[in-house]
């Protein structure tokens, strides 16, 4: 009878095919090989986070819509409630309307400078040297 302790061991060696197989990682899997390629993983990753967080805050401003709007109708001529969830609405898109108009600013800024801001990687490859 064969236990579990002789059938890994069996798997592991390395003379053996092994039941079990074997994994092994390329080291370079992740390396970028030129300064371009390592310029579009920083942008991938820069867009990828900038996505993100547009998403959560949308995500953000409607709960907060909702929420207000709740509150509104619970309020029950209330009016201090009712004046509550319309600062709370008008809160809400005040932040959604400064995220939006970042990105447009950021944009015109650029243009005004003659500098891709919303395009760093073009940015970050003329910095890098020459070969």
């Amino acid at each position: 009878m064969t236990n579990i302790k002789t059938l890994i061991a069996q798997a592991s060696s390395p003379t053996s095919s092994g039941n079990l197989g074997t994994f092994k990682a390329p080291s370079d899997a992740f390396a970028p090989t030129s300064a371009a390629e390592a310029v579009t993983s920083f942008e991938r990753i820069l867009s990828v986070a900038l996505g993100g967080f547009t998403l959560v805050a949308a995500l953000y401003f409607l709960f907060t819509l909702l929420v207000a709007a709740y509150n509104w109708m619970s309020a029950a001529d209330d009016s201090s409630k009712v004046e509550k969830a319309k600062q709370t609405m008008t809160n809400g898109l005040i932040g959604l309307v400064i995220l939006v108009g970042s990105y447009a600013l950021a944009g015109v800024i650029g243009t005004m400078l003659g500098i891709d801001l919303l395009n760093p990687g073009e940015l970050l490859l003329q910095l890098a040297p020459q070969p």
